[in-house]
C-alpha cells in the first residue's frame, strides 16, 4: 500500500483550495488514494454551522469520511484566523502552532479499518473571556490531508457568545422577512439607501396625513433562549415638534404577524434605549436594549418600530431611519 503524503496537489487545484479556505498558507494536502470501491475516498465536517453560548464549556468537532482506501486517512483541523471574527484564544488555541494566517486545532486519523460514515471527533475549550458579548464566528478548514480529499463540506463556523435570533441589514434591498403596516394613508416605511447602504427608512413630510407605519419582524421563538436583548443603529434628520419621541419601540406576543397591530397589545420598552440620533442622519447605536421579561419568554414574539408624524410638513415630520436590526439570546 502507497501512502501519497510526497505528492502535492496541482497548482490549479490548491489555489482554488486555498480560495475556499480564506486564508493564504493553507496546504490542503495529498492527492486522494481510491477506496477499494475505485470512489474517490474525502473526508467533510459532519455540519458547517455550530451555535453555542460561552458557558458551553467545550465545542465538538465532527469529521466524517467517505470511501476511505484501505490506508490510513488523516488530516489537520486549522482555525482561520485571517477569516474567523474571534480569536483564537477564545478556542484555547492561544499558544497553538501557527500555520499560515491559521492555528492548529488538532488532527483527526481514520485508521485502515475505517468504513464511509466514520466520525473522529476534535474537543476545544471555550475560553472566551468577554461576557455577553454580540456572537462571533470562529472558521475552521482542513490542512495537510492524506489519503483522501476534502468534500463538500470544507469550511466549518462555530458561533459563540450571543446567539443570533433575528438580524436584518437590509443590504439584501428589500424590507423582508419584516413587514409594514400602514394605519394611517401616510408616508410610511420603506426601503432608502444612501451610498450603497440601504436602511428602513420613513418620513411623514409631504403626506397625504399624518403617519403611523409600523415596520415589524417575523415571529422570533423565545422559548429556547435567555437574557434576549435587541440593537439597531438608528439615524434621523428634521424635527416633528408635536411629538417628544415619532420612533418608538415596542414588543408584543399575541400580535397575529398580519393584521393592525394596534388591535393588538405592545409593550413599549422606547424607555430602554440608551441612545436616539439627534439629527444629520447621523447614526448612532441604540445600546443593548433588554427584553428578558418574563412575560416575552413565548414561542411567537414580535418586535416593531412605530413611526408617527404629527403633521406633514416643516416642524411637525421628521425622518427617521433604522438599520441593522439584531436581536440575540443566550
Amino acid at each position: 500500500m502507497s501512502i501519497l503524503s510526497s505528492l502535492r496537489l496541482p497548482a490549479l487545484f490548491l489555489a482554488v483550495a486555498l480560495l475556499v479556505a480564506g486564508c493564504d498558507g493553507f496546504d490542503s494536502g495529498t492527492l486522494p488514494t481510491q477506496s477499494t470501491g475505485g470512489e474517490e475516498a474525502t473526508i467533510s465536517f459532519a455540519t458547517d454551522n455550530i451555535s453555542i453560548t460561552e458557558e458551553s464549556g467545550t465545542v465538538t468537532i465532527e469529521v466524517t469520511v467517505t470511501n476511505p482506501p484501505n490506508d490510513t486517512v488523516s488530516a489537520e483541523v486549522l482555525y482561520a484566523d485571517g477569516t474567523s471574527s474571534t480569536s483564537p484564544s477564545d478556542f484555547g488555541l492561544g499558544s497553538s502552532r501557527n500555520v499560515g494566517n491559521g492555528y492548529a486545532a488538532g488532527r483527526v486519523v481514520f485508521p485502515d479499518t475505517a468504513t464511509t460514515g466514520n466520525t473522529q471527533t476534535l474537543t476545544l475549550d471555550i475560553a472566551d473571556g468577554e461576557e455577553n458579548e454580540p456572537q462571533e464566528d470562529g472558521v475552521f478548514v482542513f490542512q495537510n490531508v492524506t489519503n483522501a480529499s476534502v468534500g463538500a463540506t470544507n469550511r466549518l463556523t462555530i458561533a459563540i457568545g450571543a446567539i443570533e435570533i433575528f438580524f436584518k441589514d437590509f443590504q439584501q434591498e428589500n424590507l423582508s422577512p419584516m413587514s409594514v403596516f400602514n394605519v394611517t394613508s401616510g408616508n410610511g416605511w420603506g426601503l432608502g439607501s444612501n451610498d450603497g447602504n440601504f436602511y428602513a427608512g420613513a418620513n411623514a413630510f409631504g403626506g397625504s396625513e399624518t403617519s403611523n407605519s409600523w415596520l415589524i419582524t417575523p415571529a422570533l421563538n423565545f422559548n429556547n433562549f435567555e437574557d434576549e436583548t435587541l440593537t439597531f443603529r438608528n439615524a434621523k434628520n428634521f424635527d416633528d415638534g408635536g411629538l417628544e419621541q415619532p420612533l418608538q419601540v415596542k414588543v408584543s406576543t399575541n400580535y397575529d404577524g398580519s393584521g393592525n397591530p394596534e388591535n393588538f397589545e405592545w409593550t413599549e420598552v422606547t424607555n430602554r434605549v440608551q441612545n436616539f440620533s439627534e439629527g444629520g442622519y447621523n447614526y448612532v447605536p441604540s445600546g443593548e436594549i433588554d427584553l428578558s421579561d418574563t412575560q416575552f419568554q413565548a414561542e411567537e414574539v414580535y418586535v416593531a418600530f412605530q413611526y408617527r408624524s404629527s403633521g406633514t410638513g416643516g416642524g411637525s415630520s421628521e425622518a427617521q431611519q433604522v438599520d441593522d436590526v439584531r436581536v440575540v439570546g443566550r
